[in-house]
């Protein structure tokens, strides 16, 4: 695969890149939430101030309605930029995952017994110390013969064999010592 060519889709890992989207976007508009009410307290606490150095007192619905129509560009500009920053995180979160969505799809091959090929990150791709590691990690593993399983067995099968010969030679060794030829003779 050219590391140049761009992947056909941006939102690749639903289970990641639609957390980390959810997440942020309720970040934001936590922020916005809360800069609103430090600007509210903040006009509230000025008009308390005012009402101390002799200004008529206002009811507190009548002052939130104020301050709403004053800062009501706050909400407008958050939620005109909120999609603006979503879009570039997702884009920045594909250069994470997609690489992610690649060794996995590469595990699942090798997996199931496939030949695969290096995996190769697309310019831009984060994680590419990864993907040498990766590359090293195939080319070893690929560097092996591959065992069938009667191989394997009747190599399983002679070492048992051996095992039990070295125990009988012990055995037999044990026998022949001379200690024991001395109590035979003696018998």
């Amino acid at each position: 695969m050219n590391p140049k060519q761009l992947r056909q889709k941006l939102f690749v890992n639903r289970a990641i890149q639609g957390r980390l989207l959810v997440r942020i976007g309720l970040y934001w508009f936590l922020y916005h939430g809360v800069l609103w009410m430090s600007l509210f307290l903040f006009r509230y606490a000025e008009h308390r101030g005012a009402m101390q150095a002799g200004a008529l007192p206002r009811s507190f619905p009548d002052l939130y309605q104020q301050f709403a129509r004053e800062y009501f560009g706050v909400w407008v500009c958050a939620i005109a930029v909120a999609p603006i920053i979503l879009w570039d995180l997702l884009k920045f979160s594909h250069r994470i995952v997609g690489p992610i969505v690649r060794f996995k799809n590469t595990l699942d091959g090798l997996s199931a017994g496939k030949k695969v090929d290096q995996v190769r990150l697309r310019d831009g791709d984060l994680l590419l110390d990864l993907q040498d590691t990766f590359n090293k990690y195939l080319g070893t593993l690929q560097s092996f013969e591959p065992l069938d399983s009667e191989t394997v067995k009747s190599d399983l099968i002679e070492d048992a064999l051996v095992a039990e010969l070295h125990k009988l030679q012990a055995e037999v060794d044990a026998v022949k010592s001379p200690e024991s030829c001395v109590q035979t003779a003696r018998s």
